[in-house]
């Protein structure tokens, strides 16, 4: 009787034990700790502009999976979208330009944060510069500034591409209504300066590169020249990663660190890895090449302030913008502080 009983019961106790194994392996999968492993979903804004570039690096080069993020791209046309869409949730975080959408976001309520910088207009780091037809210097239609008045310039109305420009022209004593300010988009600007439909364009890099090589440009005046450290961009973070998953916020300012870290290395006097770089911006639709301008990059990645008064008040001129805004009461600085302690050890 007891062997027979020891027979049945010995395959039972090793169902028992696969049983056991099993559960305590799924209360792991169930655990906090777990959970905490899974990859942080979130959604980055991109409008393949240079200073999306630390963002995009450390994607490609897989410092957010480092980190624990599963990081997802979403393209738009234009700065206006990319701000539009983190200010109602669709996506976390984008580098956007400098435009009244940030300035005004608390009077609208909108929930974003500046939280590091996308890089600035250091001296020898111009990434918006007006770009003339060649004839129009060689004739001497344009010597200086003042020679803006009555010339046809393609540009982003009420950007910083348009307040270059119009301040050259200002500092000269002319008015900027005597330009023509035309929004073609930068597709259409090069073939129209080819065929002398427009004197030129005031564009951002590497859009204006291109017109000094493929359109017969010459630059004639760029934004570190006159309004040096004037920002190129910010990192801007929604309430997903301010507030609802600060944790999250911390890793991605790290990973981003990283990915600027490697941009400065490629452009500055290094020139370490730039061929890599550039192909993983060319990946999105950055046309860059070695002789394009690169952002100027700071160690720290402090946002720049400098000149965006004067900015801000070119655009309540403008009526674009109806009260005065201190944009550095957008700055949230604790996840920029945050890397630079992590990335010291």
């Amino acid at each position: 009787m007891t062997g027979s009983m020891t027979g049945f019961d010995r395959p039972w106790l090793r169902r028992c034990r696969i049983l056991a194994t099993a559960a305590f392996a799924l209360g792991l999968a169930m655990a906090p700790g777990a959970r905490a492993q899974q990859p942080t979903k979130l959604k980055l804004g991109v409008v393949s502009a240079l200073f999306d570039s630390g963002s995009l690096i450390a994607l490609e080069k897989g410092y957010f999976r480092e980190q624990g993020l599963d990081v997802e791209v979403k393209i738009f046309p234009g700065t206006a979208d990319a701000n539009q869409a983190l200010s109602i949730g669709a996506v976390d975080v984008i580098e956007s330009g400098i435009s009244p959408t940030i300035f005004n976001a608390k009077l609208r309520h909108i929930d974003m944060s500046i939280v590091a910088s996308a890089g600035a207009n250091m001296p020898g780091h111009g990434t918006i510069s007006v770009v003339l037809r060649k004839s129009l210097v060689k004739s001497g239609r344009y010597k200086g500034p003042a020679d803006l008045k009555g010339l046809k310039l393609s540009t982003g109305l009420a950007a910083p591409t348009q307040w270059l420009p119009s301040m050259l022209a200002h500092d000269a004593g002319v008015d900027d209504k005597t330009i023509n300010f035309v929004a073609l988009g930068i597709g259409n600007t090069a073939s129209a300066m080819v065929n002398g439909a427009i004197d030129g364009g005031s564009v951002n890099e590497p859009f204006a590169t291109l017109l000094v090589e493929k359109a017969d440009g010459v630059r004639v005046a760029s934004m570190d020249q006159k309004f040096p450290n004037f920002p190129a961009g910010y990192l801007i973070y929604g309430p997903t990663l301010t507030k609802k998953n600060v944790d999250a916020g911390r890793r991605y300012m790290v990973a981003y660190f990283k990915g600027m870290r490697d941009y400065r290395l490629a452009f500055g006097p290094q020139r370490q890895g730039t061929a890599g770089i550039i192909a993983i911006l060319k990946k999105y639709n950055i046309q860059i090449s070695p002789s394009t301008p690169s952002l100027g990059v700071s160690e720290d990645l402090a946002p720049s302030f400098a000149f965006v008064d004067k900015y801000v008040d070119w655009q309540i001129a403008k009526g674009n913008m109806r009260v005065r805004q201190d944009p550095k009461t957008l700055v949230d600085d604790r996840f920029r502080q945050y890397a630079v302690q992590q990335l010291k050890h």
